[in-house]
């Protein structure tokens, strides 16, 4: 990047209590990053550190936060998780990824920046890799396609073994519902008439709430984890697990409704006869809305119930002077019917560019890939 000013810093904070360091400038750097997503937010990733830090005696987490200064002004930063498996300092392997290694909580893990500093922030992942002297250590590097290609095409320190691309879904709300629907494709307009005249068919009184904050959502998350599990049940389908079976997914959700998160935090209701039969959990984010898990009755289903939410939330959210909706990564047909903008993000696995780690990451891929594929025997055979 070029013209940088010469008030820049680029710092990597390794203690422990970094993150709260950060805190005033991190949530100064949320309001000022349009479209800022609720996993780049200084709350979520305190809470995941606090629930998914995991430590044993050759396994230590360490956090390595990478913050770029423009003067006094955080302008970037991208919070790392640096394990070890090893004794101290002397390790065999070594893993540094961002905060969010978790089974599909987080679903985007990538830097916050404000615009012309993203190069700038990447770029730490290549200082990352010059100081390591010893093991193997493993890099993971996700953004903006185009962000992270130009950024493996310039610095060179880092050789990248695998890339995923990961689909983002965007519905943008630029005039009224009337206007929005009649740019749909005939099918999802057949669709939406479907389910509001099943209802009516079937003398079903339907009714949209929202709940939003602390204790409207909290009081609701059984409902939630339940036609969650629900939904997991559904054959027929594209397959969803039950995220939220682990007691520990449960306890992320409670920490973030105790910090100031939960002002960002809604649950939209679909009720059948005044019982809850849909619930769809999604993140306001300024002029933006992030749609996250849902779960629905499967009693309910041929009245496709989650579609009759989907419609309800986007009158909710033009209501709402909302702009953007964010039906999140993951490419299905529940996304893409509704004609949005799709964003490509990239993840990498990189190893420090030297021929022996190349060889030695390429083959520890390849073991990884075997055992993936013989999960599903072994589930089988049990």
């Amino acid at each position: 990047m070029s013209g940088l000013p010469p008030t820049l810093k680029k710092i990597l904070i390794t203690e422990k209590t970094g993150l709260t360091k950060l805190a005033t400038a991190w949530r100064a750097l949320e309001q000022k990053v349009s479209h800022a997503l609720p996993f780049q937010t200084y709350d979520w990733n305190l809470c995941w550190w606090k629930i998914f830090n995991d430590n044993s005696l050759l396994h230590r987490n360490l956090p390595v936060i990478a913050a770029i200064f423009n003067g006094n002004e955080l302008v970037a930063v991208m919070p790392l998780t640096n394990s070890h498996i090893g004794f101290q300092r002397i390790f065999l392997y070594r893993y540094v990824r961002p905060f969010g290694a978790d089974p599909n909580l987080t679903e985007l893990r990538i830097p916050l920046a404000l615009p012309g500093y993203e190069q700038v922030i990447l770029g730490m992942w290549e200082e990352l890799a010059r100081h390591e002297m010893f093991g193997l250590t493993e890099f993971q590097i996700i953004h903006q396609s185009h962000q992270v290609k130009l950024f493996l095409l310039n610095n060179h320190a880092l050789h990248p073994l695998t890339e995923r691309n990961i689909p983002n879904y965007i519905l943008h709300l630029n005039s009224d519902w009337p206007s929005f629907k009649s740019q749909l494709k005939r099918n999802i307009k057949e669709s939406l008439r479907r389910c509001y005249n099943s209802l009516k068919r079937d003398s079903l009184q339907m009714e949209f709430v929202v709940f939003q904050g602390r204790e409207q959502v909290q009081r609701h998350l059984p409902a939630f984890y339940a036609l969650h599990r629900h939904r997991a049940a559904a054959a027929n389908t594209v397959e969803h697990p039950d995220y939220f079976s682990n007691p520990r997914h449960q306890a992320f959700l409670s920490l973030l409704l105790d910090s100031p998160f939960a002002s960002r935090m809604y649950l939209f209701c679909l009720k059948l006869n005044q019982n809850i039969v849909a619930l769809r959990l999604g993140f306001r984010m300024n002029d933006e809305l992030y749609l996250y898990y849902s779960g629905y009755d499967l009693a309910y289903a041929r009245y496709s119930v989650m579609t009759t939410v989907l419609a309800e939330t986007i009158q909710w959210a033009f209501q709402q002077d909302i702009r953007r909706i964010n039906l999140s990564v993951g490419e299905d047909i529940s996304k893409t019917r509704w004609n949005p903008e799709v964003i490509q993000y990239t993840e990498y696995q990189c190893v420090r560019n030297s021929w022996w780690r190349r060889y030695t990451g390429e083959q520890i891929f390849h073991l990884r890939q075997i055992k993936k594929n013989l999960r599903p025997q072994l589930r089988s055979v049990k």
